[in-house]
């Protein structure tokens, strides 16, 4: 039972997409945008039909868009995908129309919302390294490689920043912001190429790949590196907390 929990957050998504990650990443990508959306000003708010479109643009897949079409050339698998476009509207509209708002209220809820991020970026970290795995076999190309991989983790994050700030004050506030981003993604694409993708060449089946582990392993750490502040702040609390009550 374990086993096959813990594959269908890594492992699977070598051969499909899967339902946790699709699911998962759907209904985190219109909560995120949601949650932004709630601290705009009233003028600022988007509308219905914009939430369908730039939920999908800005958080459920910049990373499949922006990677298909700037690094592969190619139409990206999400819009031709049987699964992806149809899951992302049923998320959509299941929120949006649930009465009282309350399905959002509950995934906006900090646990919930940890969950589906998780599996977003259980989503992000495999398509990564499934990128970085076709664009290596297909051209030998460590370069393209790279930036298959490295696109994939930040193609949402900057896309996001300048979408949100500008191109003047996004340029100017992107070190800030994003430097740390570019350095693990540039880490953790580096460990797996050398580590499990570049020995591996010219070998056609997984089995070289999954020797190291790395593909099983490495979401897991992405996924605690994303919550670690917000870990680091509830134990802060708790801590505060139980202070509080010995004094």
């Amino acid at each position: 039972m374990l086993a096959t929990i813990l594959a269908l957050l890594t492992s699977d998504a070598r051969t499909s997409y899967p339902w946790p990650l699709c699911w998962g990443n759907a209904l985190w990508g219109y909560v995120a945008f949601l949650k932004h959306d709630a601290t705009q000003p009233s003028e600022l708010r988007q509308g219905a039909v914009f939430g369908l479109i730039g939920s999908f643009v800005l958080y459920t897949m910049p990373a499949n868009l922006f990677t298909n079409l700037l690094v592969f050339g190619r139409t990206p698998t999400s819009v031709i995908s049987a699964t992806v476009i149809p899951v992302h509207l049923v998320c959509c509209l299941a929120i949006a129309l649930c009465p009282g708002n309350l399905l959002f209220r509950l995934l906006a809820l900090p646990i919930p919302y940890a969950i589906i991020d998780s599996l977003g970026v259980f989503d992000n970290a495999t398509t990564a390294f499934n990128y970085m795995e076709e664009a290596f076999a297909s051209t030998g190309s460590v370069c393209l490689a790279y930036a298959a991989a490295m696109a994939v983790n930040l193609a949402g994050g900057v896309v996001r920043h300048f979408a949100y700030n500008g191109y003047s004050k996004g340029a100017a506030t992107f070190d800030e912001k994003l430097r740390a981003n570019v350095a693990y993604s540039f880490a953790a694409s580096s460990l797996y190429f050398w580590g499990a993708v570049h020995p591996c060449a010219g070998n056609s089946t997984f089995h070289c790949l999954d020797a190291t582990r790395l593909y099983e392993v490495l979401p897991w750490i992405a996924v605690t590196r994303n919550l670690w502040p917000d870990l680091l702040a509830a134990w802060r609390s708790l801590s505060g907390g139980s202070k509080e009550k010995a004094a």
